[in-house]
């Protein structure tokens, strides 16, 4: 498992747990060839990367996706369409 280093590691992040949790930490990390600091890194940013994708994303039942898809096709309401139309407040 790859981790991508930004810059020079200076902060720490302290976990207490049991000795068994600790245990299993370690096993898994010896498993797989990693330090248990490198293993631990590892599984902790693949899971705030799952956690920040999985944030982002929008899971539509097929009834909702099809209503979007229709209100897409319907035309364009025309007080949003002058809007469009004209120069944006950032580009003046």
């Amino acid at each position: 498992m790859a981790t991508t280093t930004l810059g020079p590691k200076t902060s720490r992040i302290d976990i207490r747990m049991s000795d068994e949790q600790k245990r299993q930490i370690e096993e898994a990390a010896a498993l797989n060839g990693l330090s248990v600091s490198q293993w631990s890194l590892g599984q902790l940013l693949a899971s705030a990367r799952e956690q920040i994708i999985a944030s982002n994303v929008v899971h539509l039942s097929t009834e909702a996706f099809d209503e979007f898809a229709r209100l897409l096709d319907e035309p364009v309401d025309p007080t949003f369409a002058e809007l469009l139309s004209e120069e944006p407040a950032w580009e003046e």
